[in-house]
C-alpha cells in the first residue's frame, strides 16, 4: 500500500467533493456527496464536459476520490442505480466503502506496476538506438515512467514495446520524454526516472491499460485491508 487506510465514516461527509473514474474511461468526473446511509452513498450524478449524464452499468466497479482539507482519499465502490434526491437532484446510488486510502494527488492515475519495457531512443536525425529492457516505475492511460541507468533528455522521442497488459497483446507506441529525474538508491547508485507521454495511442489500447490499472489498484487496496 502507498498510503494509510482510514475508516470511511471518519472522512466522508454530506456536501463533500468527490471525483470518479469509471472503467474503460480515464476521464475524471466531479461530484459531491448528497446523503450517507449505513451501506450506501447518494452522490450527485457526474456529467461529461458536454453535460451528458454518466451512467455506468449496474454493479460496475467505480474508482473514487474524496477531497479532504489537506489530502485526498481513494476508494472503490459499486454503482447500484440512479434516481433523484428530494425529487430534484439527479444522483447515483453507490455502495459505501468501509475504508479509504490516503494518497498524494499525483498517485491517483499513475500506478506502480511490476512490468518491464523494451525502449529504443530515437535521435533528432531519426537514428534509432539499440533497444534497452528497462523496469517500469509506474503507468497511466496516457504515459509511463521508466527506470534508466543513464539520463535521457526531455523531448527525446522513443519507441516503446510493452507486454503484460491483459487483452492488449504487445503495445507498440512512440513516446515523448517529458521529464528525467535522478534518484539515489540506498546503495548509493543513481538511476533516472524518465517520464514519457504516449503519442497517438489508440483509445481502445488506452482503455485496456486503464482497466488493467483498475485491477492492480483493486488488488493493492484489498491486500492493504487484509493486512490491516
Amino acid at each position: 500500500m502507498t498510503g494509510e487506510l482510514v475508516k470511511a465514516k471518519e472522512i466522508l461527509k454530506i456536501g463533500q467533493r468527490v471525483e470518479f473514474y469509471v472503467e474503460g474511461d480515464d476521464n475524471r468526473y466531479a461530484s459531491r456527496i448528497e446523503d450517507i446511509h449505513e451501506d450506501a452513498l447518494e452522490v450527485a450524478m457526474p456529467m461529461s464536459k458536454a453535460g451528458v449524464p454518466i451512467i455506468p452499468r449496474e454493479n460496475e466497479k467505480i474508482y473514487g476520490v474524496a477531497i479532504g482539507d489537506q489530502c485526498r482519499y481513494r476508494f472503490f465502490t459499486m454503482y447500484k442505480g440512479k434516481g433523484r434526491k428530494d425529487d430534484r437532484i439527479p444522483v447515483w446510488y453507490i455502495t459505501k466503502p468501509k475504508s479509504l486510502e490516503r494518497f498524494q494527488n499525483r498517485e491517483f492515475v499513475r500506478v506502480k506496476v511490476n512490468l518491464k519495457a523494451n525502449v529504443s531512443i530515437v535521435d533528432e536525425d531519426g537514428t534509432i538506438h539499440d533497444s534497452e529492457f528497462v523496469p517500469v516505475v509506474d503507468l497511466s492511460g496516457g504515459g509511463i515512467c521508466l527506470a534508466f541507468d543513464h539520463e535521457v533528455a526531455e523531448n527525446t522521442k522513443a519507441g516503446l514495446e510493452l507486454t503484460g497488459i491483459p487483452g492488449a497483446s504487445t503495445i507498440d507506441v512512440m513516446c515523448r520524454v517529458v521529464r528525467c529525474s535522478p534518484i539515489e538508491r540506498p546503495d548509493g547508485m543513481v538511476i533516472y526516472h524518465v517520464g514519457a507521454a504516449f503519442q497517438h495511442l489508440p483509445r481502445a489500447t488506452s482503455n485496456k491499460i486503464v482497466r488493467y490499472l483498475f485491477a492492480v489498484q483493486r488488488a493493492n487496496i484489498a491486500k492493504g485491508i487484509k493486512d490491516n
